[in-house]
């Protein structure tokens, strides 16, 4: 018997990856009839995004400026949702560690029975330093997971 989700995390990090889940995730929603949950999660004390946190009114801002930004991202992928005629999906930004917000809190906090994600964002390197995202939350998710190459 096929498994019929209705609750649909999908991991949205900038990378095409991400977004090849996301279309994914919209084709699943729609089969299901299933509701999607867009989630970005900022680690703002990674190293990757180059910022030299000194000054709290600095990091601050920077803050403010990373959220704006991911917030019009998720706002264009809910449009880009509308315009395939596609409305039941939520955008979500959480702080914190990505592997563990994806695969435990956001998973346990919304009931959700499916996790799509791209492959990775990440270049090589960073991949060997952090490790991967995906391969943590195949690992460690209580629900199904799917890495999705869709679009590739």
């Amino acid at each position: 018997m096929a498994q019929a989700y209705q609750n649909i995390l999908v991991a949205i990090d900038g990378s095409k990856q991400a977004h090849n889940a996301f279309l994914q995730a919209l084709q699943t929603a729609r089969t299901n009839y299933g509701h999607i949950f867009l989630l970005t999660v900022l680690d703002i004390w990674n190293e990757d995004y180059h910022y030299d946190f000194k000054k709290s009114e600095e990091r601050d801002n920077y803050t403010d400026r990373l959220v704006k930004k991911t917030q019009k991202q998720l706002n264009g992928l809910k449009e880009e949702a509308a315009n395939y005629g596609f409305t039941d999906l939520d955008i979500h930004i959480r702080f914190g560690n990505p592997k563990t917000v994806i695969a435990h809190d956001f998973t346990i906090d919304h009931a959700v029975d499916l996790i799509l994600l791209g492959p990775t964002g990440k270049g090589v390197v960073a991949r060997a330093l952090v490790g991967s995202t995906a391969s943590y939350v195949v690992r460690s998710a209580s629900c199904d997971v799917l890495i999705s190459h869709f679009g590739n």
